[in-house]
Order: structure tokens, then C-alpha cells, then sequence
């Protein structure tokens, strides 16, 4: 359960359903789709998260010690019910922006329109989890109004990582050779030579 921000001012937005940790090229990417899809009549795009928090790595193959490394990327820590960006285009271009944006982040989002979130709105997760033990994104939302929604979020849109494992599932592979076997693992075709 959590709270769902109020959109400022575009006509839509796009809200978090997930707690991650969300990097400066996801910013880039999404804002760059919106700006290539978006009409020279809606100029509006609004970015509402800043990624401000730095997160060094050090290089490959490079020994303990000599310091701290430079930094690699910038992140931002995103809650649940946060609105990450708000834009104003018509209702058929939205949903383009909206599943384009999706394939771009590495985060579960629900897009919503500016006039009924003017006010805080209250998620509730009811989303189980599925036969194959995956999570399932249903929210009830409760607006301000007292108006009830049910939000589904689309199997399409659920990331590659999860859909592999479901994949996985439905081939009814074990985690042992014949999964490197079928997916050609690089790493155990070159210490055990190539299976084909």
C-alpha cells in the first residue's frame, strides 16, 4: 500500500509501482522518446526526479586498494507511488510515450491523467503472485473523490529477465547443463567447448 503523487501539470504522467534505484541513463533515454514522439504543440515535458546520488565502480581486473574509483553513474531512489515524469500529448500518442518509456526504464510504471490526479491517490496492492511465482502488478487505486480503479499492468510490458524465467518455466528446463546447452552460456561454451 502506498500513496500516489499528485501530477502538477501535465496531462499525463507516468507513476513508479516499483522501489528502485533508477540511473541518470534511464533519465536520458525516456526523455529522448518523449521528445522525438512527442508534437510541437505539446511542448510540455517534465522530468521529477533528479539522479544526484553518486555510485563509484572500480574497473575490471584491478586489484583491492589504491583508493576509491570514479564514479560511474548517478542514481536517484525512487519509491512506489512517485511520479518519475509528466508530459502533455494527446490520449493516442500517450500510450505510445507510455510503452516506449516502459521498455526504456528498468521499473514497473502506470501512466495517469493529470485531471484525476490533482489530489494524493491511495494504491493497494492486490496482485498475487502467479503459477510460476512470479509478482503480479494489480492495484486498487482510490482517488481523493472516493472513485475505486483497478490497474493492471500489462503482461506485455513486464521486463525481459522476468519473461526469461518464464520462458524457463514453460520448457520445463533444469538449472544444469541443458539450460547452457539451449541459451549458450559464453562463459561454459568456452571452458567445455561448444555443445553444437
Amino acid at each position: 500500500e502506498f500513496l500516489i503523487e499528485p501530477v502538477l501539470r501535465g496531462q499525463y504522467a507516468l507513476v513508479a509501482l516499483e522501489t528502485v534505484a533508477l540511473s541518470h541513463r534511464s533519465v536520458k533515454a525516456s526523455k529522448e522518446f518523449i521528445t522525438a514522439n512527442i508534437r510541437r504543440e505539446h511542448q510540455g515535458i517534465w522530468v521529477r526526479y533528479l539522479p544526484d546520488y553518486p555510485m563509484s565502480k572500480l574497473p575490471m581486473n584491478t586489484r583491492k586498494g589504491g583508493g576509491k574509483s570514479k564514479i560511474a553513474e548517478y542514481l536517484d531512489y525512487v519509491m512506489a507511488g512517485r511520479v518519475l515524469l509528466e508530459f502533455d500529448a494527446d490520449p493516442v500518442v500517450a500510450t505510445i510515450i507510455y510503452d516506449g518509456v516502459v521498455k526504456r526504464m528498468p521499473i514497473a510504471m502506470m501512466m495517469v491523467e493529470g485531471k484525476k490526479h490533482k489530489n494524493p491517490a491511495k494504491a493497494t496492492d492486490v496482485g498475487k503472485r502467479d503459477r510460476l511465482g512470479l509478482k503480479v502488478f494489480d492495484y486498487n487505486i482510490e482517488y481523493a473523490n472516493g472513485e475505486k480503479k483497478l490497474f493492471r499492468y500489462p503482461k506485455s510490458l513486464y521486463k525481459d529477465s522476468v519473461m526469461k524465467k518464464v520462458v524457463m518455466e514453460n520448457f520445463q528446463l533444469d538449472f544444469g547443463w541443458s539450460k547452457h546447452k539451449c541459451f549458450g552460456n559464453d562463459r561454459l561454451r568456452g571452458k567445455f567447448g561448444n555443445p553444437f
